[in-house]
């Protein structure tokens, strides 16, 4: 996946999955609000969908809001969409916020890809290729990692529940 940030190995978060949907499902389910909302979030996190905008195009920019169920505390974020490649390719930047919108921390890049696979038991199968960075520290990586890979979990079980329909 091209990018312009710097990729040393370290400080980038990479994570395969494979997910029993075609690649046009799983890439609705990342740009759809009425989807997203559904499985965006580690748990214990929902995006309610008075929380999300999104203008999906190339150029485009989204905000969104992560509202932990059992305190009410937000985490707000916001980007750009900079590749749709559907039902391929997409890649955003990201950046935590404050609640007004003023920037909380660096801008990272996130970037993800799907490749099908040979179908399984006559069953769609596409590899879910995540990559997103650059982080400081092995601490700050890891917590990114537990928290997409729950929500990826979640895709998963959002994606099974709804028969992989694109």
């Amino acid at each position: 996946m091209d990018d312009e940030l710097p990729d040393d190995g370290v400080d980038f978060l990479h994570m395969v999955r494979d997910l029993p949907s075609a690649p046009a499902a799983i890439y609705s389910a990342w740009l759809d609000l009425s989807r997203i909302t559904s499985w965006w979030g580690a748990e214990g996190f929902v995006v309610p969908p008075d929380r999300i905008v999104a203008n999906a195009h190339e150029g485009g920019n989204y905000q969104a809001c992560m509202v932990h169920t059992a305190t009410g505390d937000e985490m707000w974020w916001a980007g750009e969409y900079r590749v749709l490649e559907p039902p391929h390719r997409l890649e955003v930047t990201m950046q935590w916020r404050q609640a007004d919108g003023t920037p909380a921390g660096p801008v990272r890049l996130i970037s993800m890809a799907l490749q099908p696979l040979p179908d399984l038991d006559g069953e769609a199968l596409t590899r879910m290729t995540f990559r997103a960075g650059p982080f400081i520290g092995d601490r700050e990586l890891r917590a990114h990692e537990t928290g997409w890979g729950e929500s990826f979990s979640r895709l998963a079980g959002y994606l099974a529940r709804h028969g992989g329909r694109s």
